[in-house]
């Protein structure tokens, strides 16, 4: 099976076609809010703060803040997918977090098992970098990724800033 094959049920029901996406699903999922339950909890354990969602954006995204660090979170609006990152200056594939990564902190470890426990899959640098044959408005063809699709139609990806 295609590595990106576990993504595509997903991303077909939103999109419609990969060929000539459907956008309307965006409007509709940032209408319904269907993460404020799980932001809700997450703020038992974080400040939380919403970033506004910008035009090529497919996911909400939050930063949250401990002691002294600051993270940030993005849930896609495509199917229960996130990326939970600590920022830096200059954010690595490295800094990506995820279940199973062996450097987490314990707040760290906390957030990833509220997300678990609420079915979002937190997905790695390598699983963002996979190639999809779609269209898009911002990032040509032969260079989307499943990150694009499933979160924001950013032409670089988020580690190449």
């Amino acid at each position: 099976m295609e590595p990106v094959a576990k993504y595509r049920d997903y991303i077909a029901a939103a999109y419609k076609s990969l060929d000539q996406p459907d956008f309307s699903f965006v409007k509709r999922g940032f209408s319904s809010r269907p993460y404020d339950p799980l932001v809700k909890r997450l703020r038992d354990y974080a400040a939380i703060e919403e970033i506004a969602e910008a035009d090529d954006d497919v996911c909400f995204s939050y930063l949250l803040k401990g002691r002294d660090a600051l993270w940030k979170l993005d849930l896609s609006l495509v199917g229960p997918f996130g990326i939970f990152v600590r920022l830096r200056s200059r954010v690595a594939r490295h800094d990506f977090l995820h279940y199973g990564k062996a450097d987490l902190t314990g707040f760290e470890t906390k957030i990833l098992d509220l997300l678990k426990g609420a079915g979002i899959k937190l997905l790695t640098s390598v699983d963002l970098s996979l190639p999809l044959p779609m269209t898009l408005f911002n990032t040509e063809r032969q260079e989307v990724r499943l990150y694009h699709a499933l979160f924001s139609d950013r032409s670089r990806l988020p580690w190449e800033c």
